[in-house]
């Protein structure tokens, strides 16, 4: 097959014109304009990633964060970017991103995400337009903080996360937030909605008490959560017609080890 499914499938679910005026999104490297030997789904574009789809011969890399995000004025062989760009055009390895469109697309990732969470009658949390937005908020099977929080860990199969909360033993979750990626600034939002926990990632020390100040508990679960996006995408790309091998990143791109 050719990339014109794989473009189609991306202007029909999660159109650019979705995505935020900062982020850089769409085709990046190479054309889509050939025969697809494989299509390899990751989280980010890195070296390693790139050895993946060289030896599942992959020739498409569908990733959600950016390997381009801000103009690069020079593309150097021997700097980490620049080698892995050399390398993507040599091997004719085409990079398409869908970033923050997929964030705000209706099946994208906050519905990945609230669904891992197995939250009960979702909505947006946030509108961005009329029709799209950020995040999701639901109800949530009742129970206590504590008990809460080793749930999510499994549903969501994360070992470590940082709560942010005044009440630790007693609360009552029966309503959450989530928003993939870093979300601290919809915690207004959450907060206005009812949310008894917000879930994000990336929160800073100041978001942190700026949270515990207008009493949101709220659990920062990192940015590598997001990998779940890549079996519900691949699901979702076979169902549209999409007939090449389609593979989900193994490689572990989480930068943090907690000590």
């Amino acid at each position: 097959m050719n990339g014109v499914t794989i473009k189609k499938f991306f202007e029909t679910k999660y159109p650019k014109d979705l995505a935020y005026e900062w982020d850089n999104v769409g085709l990046q490297i190479g054309t889509l304009n050939k025969e697809i030997t494989g299509i390899l789904i990751a989280l980010d574009v890195t070296k390693d990633v790139l050895k993946e789809a060289i030896k599942k011969r992959c020739n498409v890399i569908i990733a959600h964060h950016p390997l381009i995000f801000k103009p690069m004025k020079n593309i150097l062989s021997d700097s980490y970017k620049g080698s892995v760009i050399e390398t993507l055009l040599k091997e004719d390895i085409a990079v398409y991103v869908s970033h923050t469109n997929y964030d705000l697309g209706h099946s994208g990732m906050n519905t990945v995400l609230a669904n891992k969470l197995n939250l009960k009658n979702p909505e947006i949390l946030e509108y961005e337009t009329e029709t799209h937005g950020i995040g999701k908020i639901g109800d949530f099977e009742p129970m206590p903080l504590k008990e809460a929080l080793k749930v999510i860990k499994e549903r969501l199969n994360i070992q470590n996360a940082r709560l942010i909360s005044n009440k630790r033993d007693d609360k009552v979750i029966k309503k959450i937030a989530i928003s993939g990626g870093s979300g601290a600034s919809h915690m207004a939002m959450a907060k206005f909605k009812g949310a008894d926990l917000y879930i994000t990632g990336d929160v800073s020390y100041h978001q942190a008490h700026d949270m515990l100040q207008m009493g949101l508990s709220t659990l920062d679960i990192g940015h590598y959560v997001e990998k779940h996006f890549m079996d519900a995408l691949k699901e979702e790309l076979s169902e549209a017609g999409v007939d090449a091998p389609i593979y989900t990143s193994s490689v572990d791109l989480d930068p943090f080890t907690f000590v």
